[in-house]
């Protein structure tokens, strides 16, 4: 019943997630990102304190990975600060370790925007890296905090 619930769930956020544009930050053993938040359809977005944001990652593999890391950074006053995942591993939220080059991938990361968060505007760099710590996909975007 949990799992069909979250799937539903999952569901309902691609419907309601919007592709945005976004900077190529380093990208590189990947090919045709496309990158959707919950409740974003112009830039910059608005993340709402208490509320939950859901990444939707999709894109193709153009070599072979044995594992994926998420990563997600506030870009303040040009200071990358790190911002905490409760699940870093890609391999564990969803995505078939290892893979295989051209395959496609789609992964959903949701997060919270904690009430401490001071309210600011801000570039988001979310990537995800491979077993070397190499980018594979890298996404910058501005957002401002509410």
């Amino acid at each position: 019943m949990i799992l069909k619930l979250g799937g539903i769930l999952f569901l309902i956020s691609l419907a309601i997630a919007d592709p945005i544009p976004f900077k190529d930050c380093g990208s590189s053993g990947t090919t045709d990102a496309v990158l959707d938040l919950t409740n974003c359809s112009t830039l910059p977005c608005i993340f709402h304190k208490n509320e939950n944001v859901t990444l939707n990652l999709k894109f193709t593999t153009t070599r072979e990975f044995k594992s994926l890391t998420n990563l997600v950074y506030g870009i303040i006053a040009g200071v990358k600060v790190p911002f905490p995942l409760p699940q870093s591993d890609a391999c564990k939220n969803g995505v078939q370790c290892p893979l295989p080059s051209n395959t496609a991938v789609q992964e959903a990361l949701s997060l919270v925007v904690l009430p401490e968060y001071p309210s600011i505007s801000l570039f988001v760099q979310f990537q995800v890296n491979d077993e070397n710590n190499e980018p594979i996909v890298c996404t910058l975007f501005p957002a401002k905090i509410q």
